[in-house]
Parts: structure tokens; C-alpha cells; sequence
């Protein structure tokens, strides 16, 4: 039989270790382990091994000298620990999580909607904004669906002697960073006669709005061709719903927009369902896993082991590593829905790869991953890495300006051209046929 204080030991030992596995349960708790739940349950685990280990060594003598010393360097442990706690607090270092959390802090911008299957902007709200000086330039430019696009997407019989392009996208097939009238799309529509494009791009979205656009305006349109503008972020854009954005106003009347869904180290994505939450990426942490990571993280000493744990993390790279397998998994999906969807309509499909500006130089992990996936789906698609010029194509943040949207539009163009002639891809230059 184990003594009594063995006894207590284990016992407090499997509290602690099954206090770590509790902690999902709370109510702000986001599911899934994390490093805080992980330490919490080999602390548990340690406190209940180690007297069941020394009892086994049945030295009593030994065993009555170790428990003094035990006590005495807890003492001295816990001592020291409120004294670097005080310390820190003394020189000014700043806690991991900010203290004093509210409880809403925006606005809702009313622009903005993910009711549809597809995220869009609202019409008439827009338009009040733009009226007041809120928004500005191509926001300004929104149909009825809520999408930039000078034409509503309905039914017209002019439509039927038209060839018909749909295109999904994100800023790039929005047109960011180009003056009106000059971006891709609106090249390519411009290109040639009796040629009519939908233009669904919306900013920071992935492949599965393209399939809900889809989804959404093919049937209406009937198009021949569908051009999805995949640029290499999709990847990760495709980890959250298509909802990922929080788009509010602060109190200054500034647009703010902050991802509603949080990305943990073991690959878990969770809504942040309050503005409390939101309010940590607003100060650009990640907000905690549960009361118990945000209890630690709002003490100095606990900031630091948070902080270590994330430069582990970083160093290791195993997350990154493991999100961006989880990243590839679900485009794979995405993309053979909207290519079956695309089918379904009678629609030709043709991916645009964008590059990103290294991948002029050396095409990166994230393209290559793509071509990859092109090729596995029997999916066309076509790439302008090779006329583009990474100083005079690209804006000083990373989408294309005038220059590279021209470039690309002609290139579509002219793959549009031959499109209509011969009504297949085959003699597009630079199209990669499956």
C-alpha cells in the first residue's frame, strides 16, 4: 500500500493531469489541444509518477529526507517565481494577453455580407459610404449582386449572341492597385467584340468562394468560359468558411477588417465568436484557448512561456508544415468541385495561376503545390510568369498595377480570341492543357 502522502500525490497528480483535458470545457473554450493544455497534463502526470516511483525504490530513510527537500524547494521555487513575477512588472513588460478586454469595440461595417452562399457587398450601403467619403475608387463601382461590376448579373437576350466569361477571384480578379477600366478583367472584356464578363472577384478570398460564385451565377449566365484567378494565398484563405473576414468600424470611423477564425499550432480552426476575441488580433496576438491560456498570459511569467512556446514553434516549423499539408488537402477539394460544377454548367475552365513576385525568380513551394494539383485534376490553366517583370508589373504592396494587369489582359484576351474561333483551348499560348 502506498502512504497516505503517496497517496495524495497521485491523486492530485491525476486532478492536474485531467484538469488539463477539462479545460476544453469551459465555455470560451476552443476545441482541440494546445501547449498550455499539453503542459498542464504532464505536470499531472509527473506529480502522480514520481512517488509511485520512488516507493518503489522502498527507501523509506531516503524517501522521508527527499520529501523535506521537495518541500523546502517548492518553497524557495515559489518565492522566487513572485519575484521575477514582480520584477518584470517593475521594468514594464508587457503582458502576452492585453488586460482589460471590452466586450464589443466595432462597428459591423453594413457593406459587407456573407448571407449568400458568396461574400459580397451590399448596394446601397456602399453607396451611402462612398457618399460620405468612407470608401472610394473601384468600391464604388457595385451592381446589385454586390460585386464590382458595372453590369448586373441577370438575364438579358442580348446575352445570348455574346460570349460569356465568367470570372471568380480574389483583389487580384477585383482589380486592386489598378485605375478603373485597366484591370485584367476589364482588359479582357474590352479586348474584343461582343464578349460580356461577370466579374465576381472579392479581396481575400479563396477557392470556395469561386465554387459558391459559381454556384451562384452560372446557371444565370450560361458561360462559355469560366477563368478562376488562383493566386498563391488561396491556399491558406481556403482554411476558413468563406465568411473569414470581419469587416467593422472603429471609433475614429476607420474600416477595419480582422479574420474571425483562429488557426491554432495543432492545426484547429475555431470561430472567434465575440468582439473580446477579436479585440486580441486586434493588438495582433491570437486570442486564448480557453480562460485557463489567458489567466497565464496575462501574468509576465506566463507571457514569457507563451512567448518561448511561439518562437519554438516558429524555429521548428512543424505547424507551418502541417497547415500547409491541411491547406493543400482541402484546395484539392475545392478545386474538383468547382471543376465538376464547371462541367456541369457546359463551361470550359481555365485557371489562372498569379505568381507572386519571388516567383519570378524562383517559383516557390506554394506555385509548385499548384501546378501540382492543376495537373493531378486534369484542370487547363495558364500562367503569365514569364512576361511579367517583378519591378515595373507589381504595386509597392504584392498585387499587379496597370502595367501587369494590361500584360495579363492581353494574354487572356488573345487565349479568348482563339477560344471563340476554334471553341476549345488548344491553341491558347501559355495554357497547359490536362
Amino acid at each position: 500500500m502506498l502512504q497516505r502522502s503517496s497517496r495524495l500525490a497521485v491523486g492530485i497528480g491525476i486532478c492536474v493531469a485531467a484538469a488539463g483535458f477539462a479545460l476544453d470545457l469551459l465555455p470560451s473554450a476552443r476545441p482541440g489541444l494546445n501547449s498550455v493544455q499539453l503542459l498542464v497534463i504532464l505536470t499531472g502526470m509527473s506529480i502522480a509518477v514520481l512517488p509511485i516511483a520512488l516507493r518503489l525504490l522502498r527507501r523509506r530513510k531516503a524517501w522521508r529526507s527527499l520529501r523535506s527537500t521537495l518541500a523546502r524547494a517548492l518553497i524557495v521555487t515559489v518565492l522566487t517565481l513572485l519575484a521575477l513575477e514582480l520584477l518584470l512588472v517593475g521594468i514594464g513588460f508587457e503582458t502576452y494577453f492585453p488586460q482589460d478586454v471590452p466586450t464589443e469595440f466595432l462597428r459591423p461595417a453594413p457593406w459587407w455580407t456573407c448571407e449568400d452562399p458568396a461574400c459580397h457587398y451590399v448596394q446601397d450601403e456602399m453607396a451611402q459610404a462612398c457618399a460620405v467619403g468612407s470608401m472610394s475608387g473601384r468600391y464604388c463601382i457595385v451592381n446589385a449582386q454586390g460585386f464590382h461590376d458595372s453590369q448586373d448579373f441577370v438575364y438579358s437576350p442580348a446575352l445570348e449572341n455574346q460570349t460569356r466569361i465568367l470570372a471568380l477571384g480574389d483583389s487580384f480578379t477585383f482589380g486592386v492597385d489598378a485605375d478603373i477600366g485597366k484591370s485584367y478583367v476589364e482588359t479582357l472584356e474590352a479586348g474584343g467584340p461582343h464578349r460580356v464578363v461577370w466579374n465576381t472577384g472579392i479581396f481575400g478570398v479563396g477557392t470556395n468562394q469561386a465554387h459558391a460564385a459559381l454556384e451562384m451565377f452560372a446557371p444565370v449566365l450560361k458561360p462559355h468560359l469560366t477563368i478562376y484567378g488562383f493566386y498563391v494565398n488561396d491556399f491558406f484563405d481556403n482554411l476558413f468558411p468563406v465568411d473569414g473576414y470581419f469587416l467593422g468600424i472603429d471609433a475614429n470611423g476607420d474600416v477595419v477588417t480582422l479574420q474571425k477564425y483562429h488557426l491554432d499550432p495543432w492545426g484547429n480552426v475555431s470561430k472567434l465568436e465575440t468582439q473580446s476575441l477579436l479585440y486580441y488580433r486586434w493588438h495582433g496576438v491570437e486570442a486564448p484557448a480557453n480562460e485557463f491560456e489567458r489567466l497565464l498570459g496575462s501574468t509576465r511569467l506566463g507571457s514569457v512561456f507563451i512567448s518561448a512556446i511561439d518562437q519554438l514553434g516558429k524555429q521548428l516549423g512543424i505547424a507551418q508544415r502541417t497547415h500547409f499539408e491541411r491547406q493543400v488537402d482541402l484546395t484539392r477539394g475545392y478545386l474538383r468541385a468547382l471543376r465538376d460544377a464547371s462541367a456541369a454548367q457546359d463551361s470550359a475552365l481555365l485557371v489562372m495561376l498569379i505568381p507572386k513576385k519571388t516567383d519570378l525568380r524562383q517559383p516557390g513551394t506554394e506555385y509548385r503545390r499548384a501546378v501540382n494539383l492543376f495537373e493531378e485534376l486534369g484542370i487547363s490553366y495558364i500562367t503569365p510568369i514569364e512576361m511579367l517583370d517583378a519591378a515595373s508589373d507589381y504595386a509597392p504592396d504584392w498585387h499587379w498595377n496597370n502595367s501587369g494587369h494590361l500584360k495579363v489582359g492581353a494574354l487572356l484576351s488573345d487565349c479568348v480570341d482563339k477560344f471563340i474561333s476554334q471553341g476549345q483551348l488548344n491553341d491558347c499560348s501559355h495554357v497547359v492543357l490536362p
